[in-house]
């Protein structure tokens, strides 16, 4: 597996949680608030979850709203931290700060990250991306490492979104025929929204939270015109092997089963020393499919 032998792999237990919603104290750690900051063209919005030392939280997409991790936002706050959920430009409470489209780029989201942790206050923050924010997540800690204190990648895209090491379309074989059908004619047919319901109904483990998942995710959460900032990615993201980087711990976390672990591979030489943590019986989304030990990886 080449660079993957510098993982500390590790098979986390299943645990409680670290606390329950239903006491007065958790209740308030859990709670979040939505507020807004000042960035380039535009006021951008986040989601704040509990108190103590700051997580950026940075979603997948581009374009869905960073609503699917509230529930993952309240899990960091719990284990004593506050979470500062983003809300990428162009979607949720920051739709209206997409304007022309032209802030949609590396350099554009980078900039947006570091608004938002001058925002808050922190010199130092830890970062989580999940899935595409990993890629978000990775250029900022590569162009501001002395405001990272912690890099976390959950089941997130590799240091370049050039072809993969590994198989990423492992999603595909958990469809039925009838389900792989659809989704081909969905894509030939241009409803990439379909699409999209299909394949994140397919990146679960459980099958019925799959579903669950898929059902829940409204159309208007979804903005498909986020998309250039995808295509910016794909010419000019790539986080280099550099020696000289101040270093940070870096984590990747993954379930077990999910496709996107086809990158993996490639993290070595970008991240070196870096540690792998893998959440059994998850896939894309393990804060869904394994809460417990997802919440024990943030201990």
């Amino acid at each position: 597996m080449g660079n993957r032998a510098i993982f500390l792999r590790s098979m986390l237990a299943a645990a409680a949680l670290l606390a329950t919603t239903d006491a007065p104290a958790s209740a308030r750690a859990t709670a979040c608030t939505l507020r807004h900051f000042a960035a380039e063209n535009g006021r951008l919005a986040y989601r704040s979850c509990g108190t103590g030392k700051i997580v950026l939280i940075l979603p997948g997409g581009p374009g869905l709203d960073a609503d699917y991790m509230l529930d993952f936002a309240r899990m960091v706050a719990r284990s004593g931290r506050r979470a500062i959920l983003f809300e990428p430009r162009g979607t949720g409470a920051s739709r209206a700060a997409l304007g022309d489209g032209s802030r949609l780029t590396v350099a554009g989201s980078i900039a947006d990250v570091e608004a938002l942790r001058q925002a808050v206050r922190s010199d130092r923050v830890t970062v989580i991306g999940h899935s595409f924010g990993g890629a978000t997540a990775q250029a900022y800690a590569a162009a501001y490492p002395r405001n990272v204190a912690r890099l976390i990648l959950l089941d997130s895209v590799g240091p370049t979104l050039g072809r993969p090491a590994l198989p990423i379309d492992g999603w595909r074989e958990r469809l039925t025929p009838e389900q792989l059908s659809s989704y081909d004619a969905a894509r030939a047919g241009g409803d990439r929204i379909a699409a999209m319901r299909i394949k994140f109904a397919a990146s679960f483990y459980d099958v019925g939270q799959g579903k669950r998942f898929a059902k829940q995710l409204v159309d208007s959460a979804i903005h498909l015109d986020v998309a250039p900032l995808s295509e910016d990615y794909q010419r000019h993201y790539s986080i280099p092997a550099d020696a000289a980087r101040p270093r940070f711990p870096v984590v990747i976390v993954a379930g077990d089963v999910d496709w996107i672990r086809g990158y993996e591979p490639a993290f070595g030489a970008a991240w070196p020393g870096a540690r792998l943590l893998t959440i059994p019986r998850a896939g894309h989304f393990p804060w869904i499919d394994a809460s417990a030990a997802t919440s024990k990886a943030l201990e």
